[in-house]
């Protein structure tokens, strides 16, 4: 070869290599230094553009959509970095914050997948989740809901099983497990799940009350409601005061604001894991069950809406319409939106015969939030009828019956 092409052989080389190690640089410099991680992004996306072939640019471009919770793309790029140099990856991936920091864009990316019915692209980022950690119990369950997606029943049971071998001890992990059993509409298994989880639970909720109730003579489900809520407000004035008046604590909440958090905590966790068993049973078709532990969720949140919700709806189909009233007016009350709470607080105030209340819902909340509700006109209907007004009642009959054509 003559010495001229050696020379812009050698020369194209050099030039692209300092091409390639000003995109590094950039995107080193802004990952590394300055967590910059849209610059560094881009940095890494013109290198490849201009095809620099890099597993460096592929990996900070991997960490950089983590940074800025871009999962899918994280994802991708960690994927090109590891089919470039998987060795050279891993031990990037050791000095630049540890494998199981980036297995977080596999797991985030898989679960989004899997709630876009995308089953099998799931399955193939829990296997990348496995290999930077594979004691993330997260990839087991998110892989066994999956897999029972896929109709893989046995298998999916297998990854459950896994999952809990790892923590068997820990609530966080059978609820993880009871979750993904509900997911998959497996409702029986859920609901076993569910009580293990609530089960460990309790064990900390009770050390936690004994703690801040030792100077009474007993913990009153009231007092422990009212410090929920004091602490949800974030008035710690009147936490303050109640933990001193009430409690007998002294030195009040300074003192014990560890445990308050606790208690928030745990109590969180109880009523968690009662409405989900709850809802398993209301999904088996089983309300005394239903019932029995969305009652649980309201003694640890009285104000959860979703378990008001279906306490009033079960308490309606029995009969028992001022009990179900309750619930409604509390859900009305801070959810103001929610237009089937109202209209089934109308339903129970016609129930109840509070004919004109129930006009007043149907008319001014109902049908202000779903003017087309057609349940809530025949409603009408009756309760114009039953109050003597003729007039009205056809009004609301004719509009129904146009939105039936």
């Amino acid at each position: 070869m003559p010495t001229s092409s050696i020379r812009f052989l050698l020369i194209l080389s050099i030039v692209t290599f300092v091409s390639a190690s000003r995109y590094l640089n950039t995107a080193r410099i802004a990952y590394y230094n300055e967590r910059d991680y849209a610059r560094a992004k881009t940095a890494c996306l013109e290198g490849i553009a201009a095809g620099h072939e890099n597993y460096e640019l592929y990996a900070i471009l991997g960490g950089s959509n983590i940074g800025l919770h871009n999962w899918h793309d994280a994802a991708y790029a960690l994927i090109n970095a590891f089919g470039l140099d998987s060795i050279k990856t891993l031990d990037w991936m050791d000095e630049r914050g540890g494998e199981d920091y980036y297995s977080q864009a596999f797991y985030f990316s898989a679960q989004d997948l899997y709630y876009q019915g995308a089953y099998e692209e799931a399955l193939g980022m829990t296997a990348y989740g496995y290999l930077l950690d594979p004691t993330d119990i997260r990839f087991y369950i998110l892989k066994g809901a999956a897999l029972h997606k896929l109709g893989a029943h046995d298998n999916a049971q297998e990854q459950f099983a896994k999952a809990l071998s790892i923590d068997p001890g820990n609530p966080d992990v059978c609820f993880l497990v009871a979750k993904a059993f509900f997911e998959s509409s497996m409702f029986d298994s859920s609901a076993v799940h569910f009580e293990s989880a609530y089960e460990y639970y309790i064990t900390g909720y009770n050390r936690t009350v004994r703690i801040l109730f030792h100077n009474c003579d007993e913990v009153k489900v009231e007092s422990v409601q009212n410090i929920i809520s004091l602490w949800e407000e974030q008035d710690m004035a009147a936490l303050d005061e109640f933990i001193k008046k009430s409690l007998k604590i002294d030195a009040g909440l300074d003192a014990h604001i560890k445990n308050i958090e606790d208690l928030y905590k745990t109590t969180g966790d109880l009523a968690r894991s009662y409405y989900y068993c709850g809802m398993s049973y209301y999904h088996l078709k089983n309300d005394t069950l239903a019932l029995q532990y969305l009652l649980e969720t309201l003694t640890y949140r009285p104000r959860e809406s979703d378990a008001l919700y279906f306490v009033g709806e079960i308490l309606v189909r029995r009969g028992a319409f001022e009990d179900a009233m309750r619930n409604f007016e509390t859900l009305t009350q801070s959810k103001p939106d929610d237009c089937a709470a109202w209209f089934y607080l109308g339903v129970c105030c016609t129930q109840t015969k509070e004919y004109v209340r129930a006009i007043d819902i149907y008319e001014n909340k109902v049908l202000a939030l779903d003017p087309y509700n057609s349940d809530a006109m025949t409603n009408l209907v009756f309760l114009y009828s039953e109050l003597g007004d003729r007039e009205k009642s056809m009004h609301y009959l004719e509009r129904v019956e146009e939105l039936q054509e």
